[in-house]
């Protein structure tokens, strides 16, 4: 499968937002709470720390990357591109319906390319939930390494996230 980029628009954003993903992986799921749908889509929407949709070649929305402080798991009061180093972070998501089909590894190396032209980055990071082994086996073998646990805070305690590096 080919994958082209383009910046995500509203009609993307919609679409993205209702994706739902089976247990374990409902974790992922954008909006449990209608409430925050206007923020979900402005960060969405936002370019200083843009999301790309990706599409297959008949144009259907397959997936989308997220690059910079919106793929971090710690809140950042002001969005951007770069961290330290001229690592960018990413973030990605497959629609439900196309995970677990062996496509993962094309999906992720086609991301990677196309923020590498785009953004010039001497590193990639990316964090994952320590559950997720399918996607993690992806990662490994897309050349990221494990480098670290975060422990993301929120509402009702924390939960870890594994951290993974590569070089661009």
């Amino acid at each position: 499968m080919q994958f082209t980029f383009t910046l995500v628009d509203e009609t993307d954003a919609r679409q993205i937002i209702t994706w739902q993903y089976d247990e374990p992986y409902a974790v992922y799921n954008i909006i449990a709470d209608c409430a925050h749908i206007e923020d979900t889509l402005a960060e969405l929407l936002d370019r200083r720390s843009p999301h790309y949709a990706a599409k297959n070649e008949q144009g259907e929305l397959v997936g989308f990357f997220a690059f910079g402080t919106s793929a971090q798991v710690w809140h950042n009061d002001v969005p951007a591109l770069y961290s330290e180093n001229q690592t960018i972070d990413i973030g990605l998501g497959m629609r439900p319906d196309l995970t677990g089909k062996g496509l993962g590894l094309a999906f992720v190396q086609a991301g990677l390319a196309f923020a590498k032209e785009q953004f010039a980055p001497r590193h990639f990071r990316l964090f994952v939930l320590p559950f997720n082994k399918r996607a993690i086996r992806v990662y490994e073998q897309a050349g990221f390494v494990r480098t670290g646990i975060y422990m993301q805070k929120y509402e009702d305690g924390e939960r870890p996230f594994v951290e993974m590096c590569r070089e661009a």
